[in-house]
């Protein structure tokens, strides 16, 4: 810059001073908040881009990173201080208004096992111990992702691609410090079942996805005199008033009860499992061929059935003699004359004393397949029988129909080869095989499914 514009701007500051100093004050004030902007700018894109990448990882990914696991590990290590015994009665005070105060110190010395910490899972651990129960195991070896953040009781965007079991122990420490919480971060199987279900629970709480894993804890805590309540797919699920508290016995309309149904009568298991599941039909999907873990889930009904689930319990725990499950319908002597006739049928007229159906699986047959109904006229009377559909083929689980006596009195007269289309009309023909159909559909994706 040459000196005599320097001298020019000394002469202009000299003389106006005032306005000098204001114009340096704007243009310094400019370029300050100019630096901040960019400097927010900067900050704030690099935060996105952290965001998006953490996002994407914990999407992709079914392994948590290295920093979640040391997370993790913290979380384990933290210890609560005991919440005043005071505190903890005057927090459950209205449970005891409730149930009385020897029913609340049952429920409190309670230990529970939750299989699942999901969308139903999640919200029955939470409830549970909100509810005062002061000892619970959570078995689960899966990771928050983003798509399950709006089913999760108690995961925040933080919590995506850490454990689902250890965020459940974390908050529950928070909550209910004087709380026992075990955490199994593992895949429940045969091998594992007795150390997951050790230690004698008052009660084992079953939110698992899949059937097989499902039928192998019933028959366990069956055999082991372990109480235990399952939760069936709360998934294309809508209205909340047809979610019910019953026996497996009583279950109706839902797929994966009737499958749990179907396999629990091959262990003998036909009733004596209580069953939180919806009577609600999807007209959406097709509920023949189905995956519980695909099927869509709002977050709502998944509470809610977790809800049912934590309710049954604490009701069973405080042994509050006001709330019982409806009655079975108890078909024992009814499954049995079937059965007895079935085997004459198929011994006197089709000379067969080996391949006949079993008394339970007879009376899997009678409610699953007719609804307790005659498959031609609809008709339910004591004077049903069963017989073969496919005359030239044996009595089996899809070749057996429900009758009048007299309707099966002609139709094991007919000659072979009749045309049952003809014959019956093709209305009552396409609703037998699609019965049957249905049921080899289920038998097919039960053997599809990964063994436990």
């Amino acid at each position: 810059m040459s000196q005599s514009v320097i001298n020019n701007i000394t002469n202009y500051m000299e003389k106006h001073q005032q306005g000098a100093r204001l114009t340096l004050t704007a243009i310094a004030t400019s370029v300050l908040t100019a630096s901040a902007l960019i400097s927010y700018q900067r900050i704030t894109r690099s935060r996105l881009q952290d965001d998006k990448k953490a996002l994407k990882r914990a999407v992709n990914e079914e392994q948590p990173a290295a920093i979640s696991i040391i997370d993790e590990e913290k979380m384990e290590e933290q210890k609560k201080e005991p919440m005043d015994e005071s505190l903890v009665l005057e927090l459950l005070a209205r449970n005891t208004a409730f149930f009385g105060h020897e029913s609340v110190c049952k429920i409190r010395k309670s230990f529970v096992v939750i299989l699942g910490a999901g969308a139903i899972g999640s919200w029955t651990a939470l409830m549970l111990v909100r509810s005062g129960v002061e000892h619970v195991r959570i078995v689960d070896p899966g990771y928050v992702r983003l798509e399950s953040m709006t089913r999760n009781a108690v995961a925040k965007i933080a919590d995506i691609g850490k454990s689902k079991a250890l965020i459940l122990k974390k908050y529950i420490g928070d909550i209910a410090p004087n709380a026992d919480v075990q955490v199994e971060r593992t895949q429940l199987t045969k091998d594992n079942m007795g150390d997951l279900l050790a230690d004698a629970p008052d009660f084992v709480v079953d939110t698992l996805p899949d059937v097989k894993e499902k039928v192998l804890v019933a028959k366990y805590c069956r055999e082991h005199n372990i109480k235990i309540v399952s939760a069936m797919s709360a998934g294309a699920k809508a209205d909340p008033t047809l979610i019910q508290v019953t026996d497996v016995n009583d279950t109706m309309t839902d797929p994966l009860a009737r499958m749990y149904r179907r396999q629990l009568r091959k262990f003998g298991i036909d009733r004596g499992v209580p069953v939180v599941y919806s009577t609600e039909k999807s007209l959406r999907l097709d509920s023949k061929d189905f995956s519980t873990r695909s099927l869509p889930v709002l977050g709502p009904v998944a509470s809610m059935f977790g809800m049912a689930l934590v309710t049954y319990v604490i009701v069973q725990l405080a042994e509050f003699t006001a709330y019982k499950l409806p009655a079975n319908k108890m078909r024992d002597g009814v499954y049995a004359r079937l059965q007895k006739e079935l085997a004459a049928r198929e011994q006197v007229i089709f000379n067969n004393t080996t391949d006949v159906l079993s008394v339970n699986e007879v009376g899997y047959v009678f409610d699953e397949f007719w609804q307790g109904k005659s498959a031609v006229s609809g008709a339910q009377d004591r004077a049903l029988v069963m017989t073969r559909w496919n005359l030239s083929q044996t009595s089996s689980l899809v070749n057996t129909v429900l009758m009048t006596k007299d309707e099966a009195n002609v139709h094991d007269k007919l000659p072979q080869g009749t045309d049952l289309a003809a014959h019956y009309g093709p209305d009552i023909v396409d609703k037998i095989n699609a019965q049957f159909a249905l049921e080899k559909k289920m038998q097919q994706l039960w053997d599809a499914s990964p063994s436990a």
